[in-house]
């Protein structure tokens, strides 16, 4: 972002005179700026392709460096393009680069990287989701892409990422999950019948959250005929309850199973490799990177499982989880998680993150051809603020 932003910043302001002069002659104001944007980006090609191989080099990240170099260079681009939003507002050099460390410290801030999102005031952050104020930082998406793709796709972990995540999800359910709505189902049936409007409360919200939960569950043995959305205070009857107790211990027991299966499947796998000749030691040693592993799994949250506004949010391993989303435009999930959708369709989080990114650039180049950013600039200059004389 800085680099980006730096070699554009000048680029109109330097050409202002030429383009006052030659005004009258209608030139392509398209053509002008596709010229600039050409030099910019094969610039910032060689520039984040330098960067990366230079720093992948001493820090010894093999097999991402194309990734990291796509992801970069996207960003860079965007700078770019942002970059000549501003110096074509502003007239001056100076004002142009104060501007810079203001557009850079909000990045900063909301990508992810120095505080974490569920950290935030709660007026903009979101448990379990990343805040839409973070949404509009390319640092945010671009970070983002980067950890998951490096944690998914290095040579050691891609051919075991699928068993460790269905691992990890049944291991979830059965070992947190599971017990939450256990408790929650029996303070329903203990308190059905209360008349306390606060009792009665907590009641209705839990019945929402085992609604949601048997909604979203594929395994129904036990509940069969149990229609999620006629469950409320007037139709759960102690019996059901009690049914759906009986149906908690089945889907525990089947978690577990599918939990023993994955972890089975991936040492047999792993057995494999080793007979065919895999070093997978010395893959991990080269490849694996512990900490970042830390890092996306958020190993060092204290509640692995919260009651957030009616729903049961969990908060380690994003890097595993499934996300459904709430409706076809829902594109928002938790940061690290490993996919997104949108309009019906999944896509990687590489994939759509850079994708992402590239529309921001789009975005600030229509701004750019309409020269809104000069407008709202012009538009405040022209304000007359009242003086009070002495």
């Amino acid at each position: 972002l800085f680099m980006g932003l730096t070699v554009s910043a000048e680029e109109i302001i330097r050409d202002r005179k030429i383009l006052k002069r030659e005004s009258f002659l209608n030139l392509s104001w398209n053509s002008y700026l596709m010229s600039k944007l050409s030099i910019l980006f094969s610039l910032s090609a060689v520039q984040t392709l330098s960067f990366v191989v230079i720093g992948n080099s001493i820090l010894e990240i093999d097999g991402v460096t194309f990734s990291f170099w796509l992801v970069l260079f996207s960003t860079a681009c965007f700078a770019n393009v942002l970059g000549l939003n501003i110096s074509s507002a502003f007239n001056s050099a100076v004002t142009v680069y104060v501007m810079i460390p203001l557009l850079l410290i909000p990045q900063m801030i909301l990508s992810g990287l120095l505080f974490k999102f569920e950290k935030l005031n709660n007026l903009i952050s979101t448990k379990g989701k990343v805040p839409v104020v973070a949404d509009l930082m390319a640092s945010r998406w671009a970070y983002e892409a980067m950890a998951v793709d490096q944690f998914i796709h290095n040579q050691y972990n891609e051919p075991f990422y699928s068993f460790d995540r269905d691992a990890s999800i049944s291991d979830f359910h059965s070992a947190y999950l599971i017990p939450e709505l256990r408790a929650r189902n029996q303070y329903v049936l203990d308190h059905l019948k209360s008349d306390d409007d606060s009792v009665k409360r907590t009641v209705r919200q839990d019945l929402e959250m085992i609604r949601a939960h048997l909604a979203a569950e594929s395994y129904r043995k036990g509940m069969e005929g149990v229609d999620p959305a006629q469950l409320t205070m007037q139709t759960y009857t102690p019996e059901l309850g009690r049914r759906f107790q009986l149906y908690l211990d089945d889907l525990t027991a089947h978690y577990q199973q599918l939990y023993n299966q994955q972890v089975s499947t991936r040492d047999k796998k792993m057995a494999f490799f080793e007979k065919r000749g895999h070093n997978l030691n010395a893959e991990k040693d080269a490849y694996y990177n512990e900490s970042l592993a830390d890092l996306v799994r958020n190993t060092s949250v204290k509640d692995r499982l919260i009651a957030y506004r009616g729903k049961l949010i969990q908060q380690h391993d994003p890097i595993y989880q499934r996300v459904i989303p709430a409706g076809w435009w829902d594109y928002r999930a938790p940061f690290f998680a490993p996919e997104k959708h949108l309009a019906g369709l999944t896509l990687e989080t590489y994939t759509f993150n850079i994708g992402v990114i590239w529309l921001m650039a789009a975005g600030c180049y229509l701004a750019l051809y309409g020269e809104w950013l000069r407008k709202f600039v012009n538009m405040f200059s022209k304000v007359n603020f009242p003086v009070k004389r002495a």
